[in-house]
């Protein structure tokens, strides 16, 4: 530990005198770097949104916020580790921990938005898939297809049926068909679902297709498909307790059997 921190306190004074011996070219150096670190900003805002827009979308992260959890991730990350490694080894050990802590600060964030939006999008096709019933209820009673879009999102609650009607408020106050809002929403936050449902809309508000059927079908497909996961889900997590459950198993069958073999050995 005392390396790792000798070498910090080397840079941290050798800067200060630097600054206090060169102020021009502390000043100079100075805003180098504040141009650099904005235009690394502005890179790393632009690489987020190109290659995790839908997730940030669904979850409500700017591009900004997942920057800045991988830059704290990566400082935390990397003294936390170095730290530790400097209280039991020295040397190249600790500049080792020193960058898996910082790799692993900086995938970290990405791995919980990526969760985090794999589970909102289940949810919201879950609650997607309630709201198309309550359409199709609606539509076999008479209602109007509009009608019975903003009918059925003004019965449920939760935030997914709370952003289907910010969603058919936005296509009113726009002039725009509900299922034009439906598509960009999906489209956003990467739900083909969603997008499917939005084309059949299309497809029976101008060319007058059967939208009862066609909203049935989607709703049976997109539970069908929930059914499915969730029982691969339930699969998977039967056959991660089979190794517990067989250490289990070993380790009580050890303990029953040292007593008789340590006998038979002492006996020897």
């Amino acid at each position: 530990m005392s390396l790792f921190f000798t070498l910090l306190a080397g840079a941290v004074v050798g800067a200060g005198v630097a600054i206090l011996v060169f102020p021009t070219m502390a000043g100079q150096l100075r805003r180098r770097l504040l141009s650099a670190a904005m235009n690394s900003r502005a890179l790393a805002n632009e690489r987020a949104a190109r290659l995790h827009a839908s997730d940030l979308a669904i979850v409500g992260w700017t591009p900004t916020d997942l920057v800045v959890r991988q830059l704290l991730g990566i400082i935390a990350g990397a003294v936390g580790s170095a730290m530790v490694a400097s209280a039991i080894s020295d040397g190249m050990t600790v500049m080792l921990a020193l960058g898996i802590g910082a790799a692993v600060g900086f995938v970290l964030p990405t791995s919980m938005l990526r969760t985090t939006a794999r589970s909102r999008r289940r949810s919201f096709v879950h609650a997607f898939s309630a709201y198309l019933d309550l359409v199709n209820v609606l539509l076999a009673g008479g209602a109007g297809i509009e009608t019975a879009l903003t009918a059925a999102a003004d019965a449920g609650d939760g935030w997914a049926f709370g952003t289907l009607r910010s969603c058919l408020v936005r296509a009113r106050l726009s002039r725009r068909t509900p299922w034009h809002e439906l598509r960009v929403l999906g489209a956003r936050w990467g739900i083909k679902e969603v997008v499917e449902v939005a084309g059949s809309m299309n497809l029976s508000g101008e060319h007058g297709a059967r939208i009862r059927a066609s909203l049935g079908a989607r709703a049976d497909s997109m539970r069908s498909r929930q059914i499915a996961e969730i029982e691969s889900l339930a699969q998977s997590s039967t056959e991660r307790m089979g190794v517990p459950v067989m250490m289990l198993f070993v380790g009580f069958m050890v303990l029953l059997g040292y007593p008789a073999l340590q006998t038979v050995v002492m006996n020897m």
